[in-house]
């Protein structure tokens, strides 16, 4: 009788074993799946702010306002601007998609303050309402071999167009971060910001940032629209 005992708590103390290895793994599974929902949703988050900035670039209604002078594209008409990276913060919520009195320049040798520093995205201003992602802009120009009379706007003779008589191969850039999802503080949010494209990203790996980045080329300025 005491062997039949014995042998009961054996299978109790088995089950007990099995029943909690099964919940443990459960528990596991749906933390799991909670942190791949989870990744899903910031993903998608961050790609629609990257993609909204990219469609304001492309809305045909503002490149020919964008073509003046005080526009994004024609910064790039001058030659002393022609190798800077000009920034901007993507503020959804505002009236102009782009201002020059709102936009920073990154200068070939890092400097940062040749137009401002207002361009440059604050750890506060988010691009919508949910106050949730932060997307910064830069435009570049490369440079590319000219064909003959491949800065004339078409269909118009030279100085009877209004439309200005300059092309440029245009890179647009966006980065938008989700800065809730780690423990960097705002300095150092902004302290990334400043840095060209070309290694933004990079540092907000080091902080461990959830981010965003989408680029697209265009050809501005010989017309009237852009070609991508």
């Amino acid at each position: 009788m005491k062997q039949q005992q014995g042998a009961t708590l054996i299978v109790v103390l088995i089950i007990l074993v099995i029943v909690t290895l099964l919940g443990t793994i459960a528990i596991k599974m749906g933390i799991l799946g909670l942190k791949i929902a989870t990744n899903s949703q910031v993903s998608a988050l961050l790609m629609e702010n990257s993609d909204a900035a990219l469609f304001n670039i492309e809305n045909p209604s503002e490149v020919e306002r964008q073509l003046a002078l005080d526009g994004m594209f024609a910064y790039f008409n001058s030659s002393s601007n022609a190798n800077d990276e000009l920034v901007f913060c993507y503020r959804a919520a505002e009236n102009s998609f782009f201002s020059l009195a709102k936009a920073s320049a990154i200068t070939p040798t890092g400097s940062t303050t040749k137009i401002g520093i207002d361009g440059f995205c604050k750890a506060d201003q988010f691009a919508t309402g949910r106050s949730a992602v932060l997307s910064q802009v830069y435009l570049t120009r490369a440079s590319t071999a000219s064909t003959p009379f491949g800065s004339a706007p078409k269909g118009t003779s030279l100085g009877q167009s209004n439309v200005p008589a300059i092309s440029n191969n245009i890179g647009a850039t966006v980065i938008s971060i989700l800065p809730s999802f780690a423990g960097a503080t705002s300095a150092q949010i902004e302290t990334c910001f400043k840095r060209p494209a070309s290694t933004v990203g990079a540092c907000f790996d080091g902080l461990q940032i959830p981010y965003n980045m989408q680029h697209s080329d265009y050809i501005v300025g010989g017309q009237p629209k852009l070609v991508s």
